[in-house]
């Protein structure tokens, strides 16, 4: 299995070399960690895509689905015992909770989070821990963190980063929370997705550290989110090309958004109130992968906000947060579409709405 293994193994790396997705940075990390000793047990869909059936690593063509370029949920409902379920009784219905991100998404974020020697990270969603390793191959285990909320993945994840020689520090909590014990963070990185960025994100980086992570809607997983964390606390930054198909964090955190016609106030320590682009290509027919945003976060510490209207984006930009519509709504935006509606609360973070329905998700 260990020469088949391998010989996958790099075949998948040069797809994703030729893809253009996995860079000489990471190269060496996902030729040296072995991703099917992170998954020993997953799942599959059916071919109509409706159900899933349980894998077994030793099966029959395991090997081949590990080192494809595609989401392998490990988990269903939140419940471990559904994978021994469909194992005795077949393909079963349910909702995946936990997955094994697809090999080119994780190169892309990776690649966007743009470490060097040094850097110590945070990552938000430790799953089957193999996103942690590739962390670890790059940058040493001392310099990486860990956090999910599940007790059972982060011990089997645990095990799974010792038994081929990674330590990073794994911890089971609330990653909506951080992990102050090691901060400051030069990275932090959300393998799952937020409908918010979190304070606690925001306090734990470093003035100029970076902060990835995918905002998610009611249908799941969305845009890509990169941040820059100034002095003051605040983070600006822009969406990336690439969507993101994470499973959420969990718990989300709750958000009640109110109206109101005061002004914006002043992000602390400036003087002049911050302006928020949003460009949009002349045409829909460059698809959405074109799209871009602009946007600027800082902590909320009060409920004041206004409505303002801009002709050309449906870009809503929020105090604390910052609400995109999603592609799905691009023909719409793109031939003048609704202008922002800047809302806020108590809370902070970024967090992605319904421009039709104009709630909040």
């Amino acid at each position: 299995m260990t020469a088949t293994a391998e010989r996958t193994r790099n075949r998948l790396v040069h797809e994703l070399t030729g893809h253009g997705r996995l860079t000489e940075a990471w190269r060496a990390a996902f030729a040296a960690v072995p991703r099917h000793l992170f998954l020993p047990r997953f799942f599959r869909q059916t071919p109509d895509r409706s159900r899933y059936e349980a894998v077994d690593a030793n099966d029959p063509g395991a090997l081949e689905l590990i080192y494809s370029d595609r989401v392998l949920p490990t988990q269903l409902d939140g419940d471990d015992a559904r994978w021994d379920e469909s194992r005795r009784h077949g393909p079963i219905d349910g909702v995946p909770t936990c997955s094994s991100t697809q090999p080119a998404l994780m190169a892309v974020m990776l690649d966007a989070l743009d470490v060097t020697d040094g850097h110590r990270v945070l990552e938000v969603g430790t799953g089957t821990g193999y996103n942690a390793a590739l962390l670890a191959h790059r940058l040493g285990s001392p310099l990486v963190t860990t956090v999910d909320i599940d007790a059972g993945l982060v011990r089997r994840a645990r095990r799974s980063l010792a038994a081929v020689g990674y330590a990073p520090t794994v911890a089971a909590t609330d990653g909506a929370a951080g992990h102050p014990g090691n901060a400051p963070y030069d990275r932090i990185i959300a393998a799952c997705s937020v409908p918010q960025v979190p304070a606690g994100w925001l306090a734990q980086t470093r003035p100029g550290g970076v902060i990835l992570t995918s905002l998610h809607r009611e249908i799941g997983g969305g845009l890509l989110l990169r941040l820059t964390v100034d002095e003051t606390g605040a983070a600006s930054g822009h969406l990336l090309d690439d969507s993101a198909r994470s499973c959420r964090c969990a718990p989300a955190p709750p958000c009640e958004p109110r109206r109101s016609s005061a002004p914006l106030p002043r992000p602390p320590g400036t003087g002049t109130r911050p302006t928020y682009p949003a460009r949009w290509p002349t045409t829909a027919r460059r698809g959405p992968r074109w799209w871009r945003c602009t946007c600027r976060v800082w902590p909320a510490s009060t409920s004041t906000a206004r409505t303002a209207r801009c002709s050309g984006s449906s870009t809503r930009m929020v105090r604390g947060r910052t609400t995109t519509s999603p592609p799905a709504w691009w023909n719409r935006a793109a031939h003048g579409g609704c202008g922002p509606r800047w809302r806020t609360s108590t809370a902070g973070g970024a967090r992605m709405a319904n421009p039709t329905a104009r709630t909040s998700v």
